[in-house]
Order: C-alpha cells, then structure tokens, then sequence
C-alpha cells in the first residue's frame, strides 16, 4: 500500500538555468535545493449533518452516520452533496461501480470523497464517473479484481466533469485495457481537472494490450493536468497513452510525473493539441525513445525540460523537427532510485533531480 505519493508539494524557489537554456538533449548538471510547502488539507465541516460515513460493516439501509455508516462506495457516492464529506473506513470494497448520479458540488462547496484518518480503503473492482463538478477524491486506491467473469474496458473511468481532482491514490492490477482512463465528453469537458500525487503500476501479460495511463478524446474546450504522479509497470506494456486512432485530448499538461519501464514511456496518437509533456522523468525502456510519435503532426503540442533516465534518447531526431521542444535532458543511467518497484521507490539522491518527476528529493 502506498501512502501520499505527493505528501509535500516542492515550490521551486529557483530553477536550474543551465538546464532551461538548452535546445536539445544535453548531460545533466546540478540544481539548488528547493523550498517546500505543505499541500493544502481539504476541510471538514464542523456539522455532523455534513459528514457521512461508508464503511465494508454497514448497511445501505442506514443514515450514514459515523454510528451506522453506509456500507457500499456506490450507493454512498450517489448520496452525498456539495459541501459534505464522505469519509470511506478502511477496508475492501468489492463493487463494479457505474451509472451512479452525482450530485454536483460548487466551489464553495465541493463534494469531498476522503479515506478516513489512519485507515486504509481499497475498492476491489472498477468505477466510472460520469460528469464529476466539484469533486474531491482523495486516497481511495483502486485495485482490478481478477474473479470478475466480464470486466468493464478501464478498471477507472472518468468521463467529462468540470473541476474535479483525485489525488494521493493507489491504481494497481487492471485486468483490462488500463488502470486509469480520463476521457472527454460535449465540446468543453473535461475542464479544470486535476489528477496528481497517485501511483499507477500493475498490468496483464499480453496479448491484452493495457497502458497505466490513457488520456482519451477531448475537444477544443476541455483542459488539465495531470501532476506529480509515479507510473511504472512490467515489462512489454506502454506507461502512458495520449489519444488512439479515435481521438485525442487538448489542452492537457503533463507536469512533473515520474514514468518508468515498460515498454515504452509515453505513447502519442491522433492529434493532440496544445498538450505540454514538461518537467517529467521518463526512462527505464528499452525502446529506441522514451516519446514516441505516430504519424501526424501535433498541434501546438510541446515537449520541454524532461529527462530521460536509463535511455538513449527521449525523442527521435526526425520527431525533434516538427515538435517544438527545449531543455530535454538524457541520462544514460539510473538516477540512483531507492526501488523502481514500489511506488514509494522513486526517490533520487541526485539533486539534478530534483525539479523533476513526481517526488522531487
């Protein structure tokens, strides 16, 4: 079990100029130390009337209460309203959950899903979403469930929605084509997402063809990050994809994660437009490049200031014409990670390191 991926958020107080000015891929060279900050805590309401509670020892029949808690994650998802928080008690949650209304929270007052101080929840199965607004997820791991005759495409799914994050979560062991999908829906959704701080690892042996990470289509509207998240998985299976044949996504950044093995860092299809791959550490693939580009010019998209670890190369020459990219770095060894098999492994003592990938230091 991995516990806050991205407990601190790292405040570059000042960036490596060295680095920055570069205009290919270059050896990599020192930095200072950064400044950190505390990542916010999300609120709790001081009304009991605002707070519920699910638990794997409840019952649906209940009120919901910290007493008499709900007892599945669907039906407590489907309950709960802006400005309330759901606390999810440790345990397993064996559910296949889709098709759930969703109320829709505000800025003001958002709808707050929170593993419940000091325990440890883990939904067994899959979950789709659709339409979030004002959603907060926040440390509930994810993880496939290998009994299910008939899973569903992506073991996570989340469809559209508006201002909506899930951070500091496990997504392992998907028995289908990925552990996570973050996909579009209309012209304008998904906008103001964040995913950040989670790890994702853990995929079936081909011929099923999965990735980690698959950023779907979005049209000209959507737009967001995905942040300070560690990727890695076994061997003969891409980390990340962006788009496929269908579709790809717009207006998304990809912003200081760690991506490491498989058979390829990052996988680019279709035609995205305006998505900036900056500041992440890709590597530990035997493929000829950690990016890879398939026919068809990208529009507006962007590849800067990412290091390639392990590798030979981040991009290939003739992709390196026609994507706008600087300050990408290569280094052919591994940067002295802890354990590249746990999420909490990607730690490095290099400080060249550290204004890069999920962790930082």
């Amino acid at each position: 079990m991995r516990r806050r991926v991205a407990g601190t958020v790292l405040t570059l107080a000042l960036l490596v100029t060295p680095l920055l000015g570069c205009s290919d891929e270059e050896p990599v060279t020192a930095a200072p130390t950064p400044v950190q900050t505390p990542t916010p805590t999300p609120s709790v309401p001081s009304k009991p009337s605002l707070v519920r509670y699910v638990s794997p020892t409840g019952s649906d029949h209940d009120r919901g209460t910290l007493g008499q808690p709900w007892r599945t994650l669907g039906y407590a998802l489907s309950r709960v309203y802006g400005g309330q928080v759901l606390f999810v008690r440790g345990g397993e949650y064996h559910e296949n959950i889709d098709h759930v209304p969703l109320h829709v929270g505000k800025a003001e007052s958002p709808v707050t899903v929170l593993a419940y101080p000091g325990e440890n929840p883990v939904l067994i199965g899959s979950i789709s979403l659709h339409r979030p607004v004002y959603w907060l997820i926040d440390d509930i791991d994810v993880t496939g469930d290998p009994t299910t005759p008939d899973p569903p495409r992506f073991m996570v799914k989340m469809i559209g929605g508006r201002s909506w994050t899930w951070e500091n979560s496990e997504f392992r062991g998907t028995t289908s084509r990925a552990n996570v999908l973050i996909t579009g829906f209309g012209v304008d959704e998904p906008a103001g997402f964040d995913f950040r701080g989670n790890c994702l690892h853990g995929l079936p042996d081909l011929p099923t063809t999965s990735t980690n990470l698959f950023l779907g289509t979005m049209h000209s509207g959507a737009h967001g990050i995905v942040s300070r998240n560690v990727v890695f998985n076994a061997e003969n299976q891409p980390n990340v994809r962006i788009g496929s044949g269908a579709g790809a996504p717009n207006r998304v950044s990809l912003l200081r994660n760690t991506i490491y093995g498989g058979s390829l860092g990052i996988d680019v299809r279709g035609h995205p437009h305006r998505v900036k791959i900056s500041r992440n550490i890709v590597g530990g693939s035997a493929a000829p490049a950690m990016i890879r580009f398939h026919l068809g010019l990208p529009h507006g998209t962007s590849v800067n200031n990412n290091v390639a670890v392990d590798a030979a190369q981040l991009l290939r020459p003739e992709v390196r014409k026609i994507v706008h990219g600087s300050g990408n770095i290569v280094l052919s060894s591994d940067p002295e990670f802890v354990d590249n098999s746990r999420c909490d492994g990607f730690r490095s003592d290099l400080d060249a390191m550290i204004p890069y990938g999920a962790v930082g230091q």
